[in-house]
Formats: structure tokens, sequence, C-alpha cells
């Protein structure tokens, strides 16, 4: 894991967690009752979606290797969401590539395939938005990128993301978290155009 990468990954787990900044604030805590990742995780690594990823990651904090946890915790946020690294083609455009992790690592690989999508439609493109980033929608990613500038694509990626979270269910409940970390998301992406 590279600098870069490694900031991605430490930024994604404080969204999940405002109280955890490195490895000595790491900790277990309980999920809200309307989550459905189970009753209990660790940055956004829940016991009833990850059980034994959660379950090694827990041991290693009651047995005080905080650092070991950490590491895991931020390899584990890599490693989830390495898809969008191959929908990106390259590390080149990295304020797009953690939009899209963070997007994936809290609302899964098909929703984070329309956002981008929908924000690529945006700009042109006739993209049919069902979730997967194919061929057609990957060349159109880079083709975007090049003509248009990171900046200005990750505002519209930013909106299109606003626009899903308003559009769910639970959006009541859980909205304003959400919306925060849409904007905390860009904020950050804006400082490593």
């Amino acid at each position: 894991m590279n600098n870069t990468e490694r900031n991605m990954a430490a930024a994604i787990l404080r969204f999940e967690d405002a109280r955890v900044t490195g490895p000595d604030s790491l900790r277990v805590s309980r999920l809200p009752a309307a989550d459905k990742g189970g009753k209990w995780e660790i940055c956004g690594i829940c016991d009833g979606i990850e059980p034994a990823v959660f379950n090694r990651l827990k041991a290693l904090l009651d047995a005080g290797n905080r650092e070991e946890a950490w590491e895991g915790c931020l390899q584990y946020v890599l490693d989830n969401t390495s898809a969008v690294r191959s929908w990106m083609g390259s590390d080149s455009h990295p304020a797009t590539e953690f939009i899209l992790r963070d997007h994936y690592f809290n609302s899964g690989s098909r929703n984070t395939g329309k956002i981008l999508q929908r924000a690529l439609n945006d700009y042109g493109a006739s993209l049919t938005v069902d979730g997967i980033p194919g061929k057609q929608t990957r060349q159109t990613l880079q083709a975007v990128l090049a003509r248009s500038g990171e900046a200005e694509f990750i505002a519209s990626l930013n909106e299109q993301r606003k626009a899903f979270y308003r559009s769910c269910k639970q959006f009541p409940v859980f909205g304003r978290g959400w919306l925060r970390r849409c904007d905390d998301a860009f904020s950050f992406a804006r400082s490593i155009v």
C-alpha cells in the first residue's frame, strides 16, 4: 500500500467512525438498531457482514495489538474496494478513485457503478445505468477525465452520490450523516486532486 492508498483508507475509516484517528483510538462500537450490518463494528467492518474479518480485528484489539489491527483495517478497506482501481485503469486520478472507493465501501459495488454512470451521463455520455462499470463505462470515464479534468468531474460525482442517498428508504434516519460524509469525502478528494 502506497501513501496515497494509506491516506484514502484512513479517511474512509474516519468517515465510518469519527472518533477513530489511528491505532490508539481504534475501537469496537455498537451499530444503531436500524443498521443492517449486525450489532457491532470496527470502523464500518461489521460482525453481520464480515464476521471473520471483524472477529480477527477484534481479537487483535483485545490482545492489545492495536497497530496490527489498524493495518488490518486499512488493508481491508483497500481490498474491499479494489474493483474501483480496475474501473479507473490507473492511479492517475486519486480524487475520483477516492470518492468511488468511499462510496463503494459505504454502499456497495452496484450503487457505486450507478453513481459513476450517472455522473458520466451528466457529461454527455449515453450509458445504461445498470451499476456494472464495463468497458464502455471505463472508456467513457477515462475520456471525461481527460477532457474535463478531475476537479470538475468530482463535483458531478459528489452530486450524484448525494442524489443516491436522498433516494434511499433509510434517508430519514441516516441522511444527515450520509450527506455530511459526502461533503467530507468531497473535501478530502479536492485536497488530493
